[in-house]
């Protein structure tokens, strides 16, 4: 018998809105479907929705892809509750996909409570210590850690990072003892495997098509790229937006700046799409662009590479070696005279320059998809868990 995992998450399959968080799980669950059984314990409905998902059965087991899956309906997942899909379920180990979300703190406080029985538990934060992600609504969640440090919550979990930095977040908030392993957010296997360059729109010098996916939110900062388009005032310049809106009040504030926006930048609002659809609508355009706050991962950074987008994003990230690679630019949001001149000089690139950039954006990724370290610290992580052993 295949040691059983669960893992408790805000959004799974058939939902693709929640993010690289969610496709992390997802990815895991494909990635170690021949050496775990996984069990998923998630919300009945996508990010930013309210209606549940059709197809499926609330409050019970469904099949979904390599996984069993409980769709949970809202105010049904109590610590109670938590408890007694653990004692169904009886996992080896519990995966918890983020340190704020409702059924991860249902989980832990069910543990608190002593409702279940002493089994391994992994953290992963997904980027949520991290100095720029407190910042947003701070005074909530510093109570809520203050307050879960008082009572033990997360008293020995073990930690997963991402990067190194993000197990310098773990540790600068929860102390220097607790036990972190790192290992990078898991990518699948392959992304857009028919993938062709003819794909790609023809570059014209003056002209460009830049693309933004993402949850839209203070976070994936989405205002300071419009504040920096305010700025280009040559060229035929054109924004596509992809993804959910994650915050209603932000997104005004970005629709009043976008209203600003010289005649020469247009930008569209294509709404939110499955996977596989908004990557081959991303593979439309030349540049990915997002100047985010913070990422412990990135993944949309991997996918849009792999659709051949030369990327810019900001230096809060890992990718410190995307110049180098010549598949994009990262630059310091207290830089914005640089950000311009780079979209400037986006706008300028000659064809055969942007062919040869595109080329290096998808070498890239099919590198970082062919490196199995990754999948090794992964399992790594996992045994550490079910096994005991590093």
């Amino acid at each position: 018998m295949r040691p059983r995992i669960l893992i408790f998450c805000d959004y799974y399959l058939p939902g693709f809105k929640g993010g690289g968080g969610m496709w992390s799980v997802v990815n895991l669950v494909d990635r170690f479907k021949a050496e775990y059984d996984f069990s998923v314990v998630t919300r009945d409905h996508d990010l930013a929705e309210t209606s549940p998902y059709r197809d499926i059965v609330r409050g019970d087991w469904n099949k979904v892809g390599n996984a069993k899956v409980f769709f949970f309906e809202k105010g049904e997942l109590t610590a109670k509750r938590a408890a007694e899909l653990a004692a169904e379920v009886r996992p080896d180990a519990v995966y918890l996909n983020s340190v704020f979300s409702l059924p991860v703190r249902r989980f832990l406080s069910a543990r608190r409570k002593r409702l279940i029985d002493d089994v391994p538990v992994i953290l992963a934060p997904c980027g949520e210590l991290s100095k720029a992600a407190l910042a947003i609504k701070p005074f909530k969640k510093k109570l809520f850690l203050t307050y879960a440090k008082a009572v033990g919550l997360y008293n020995g979990v073990i930690w997963k990072a991402s990067f190194d930095a993000d197990a310098l977040d773990i540790r600068d908030v929860f102390g220097q003892d607790v036990e972190v392993m790192t290992a990078p957010d898991l990518v699948p296997e392959t992304i857009l495997p028919d993938y062709s360059p003819s794909w790609k729109p023809k570059k014209e010098p003056g002209s460009v098509r830049f693309v933004y996916l993402s949850r839209i939110s203070p976070k994936k900062n989405l205002i300071y790229l419009l504040e920096r388009l305010k700025e280009i005032r040559v060229g035929d310049v054109t924004l596509e937006i992809i993804g959910p809106v994650d915050d209603e009040a932000y997104w005004r504030q970005c629709e009043r700046a976008i209203a600003e926006l010289p005649a020469n930048v247009k930008t569209r609002r294509l709404g939110a799409f499955p996977n596989r659809e908004a990557l081959r609508l991303v593979a439309k355009d030349h540049f990915f662009v997002m100047p985010t706050l913070n990422e412990n991962f990135g993944y949309v950074f991997i996918e849009a590479l792999a659709a051949g987008c030369p990327i810019l994003i900001s230096d809060n990230t890992v990718w410190t070696d995307i110049e180098e690679k010549k598949a994009g630019w990262q630059i310091p949001l207290d830089n914005p005279e640089r950000f311009v001149e780079t979209m400037n000089e986006c706008i300028g690139m000659q064809g055969r320059e942007y062919t040869q950039m595109s080329n290096s954006a998808r070498e890239y990724a099919l590198d970082w998809l062919s490196r199995t370290e990754i999948n090794e610290a992964t399992a790594a992580v996992l045994a550490r868990a079910v096994e005991g052993r590093v």
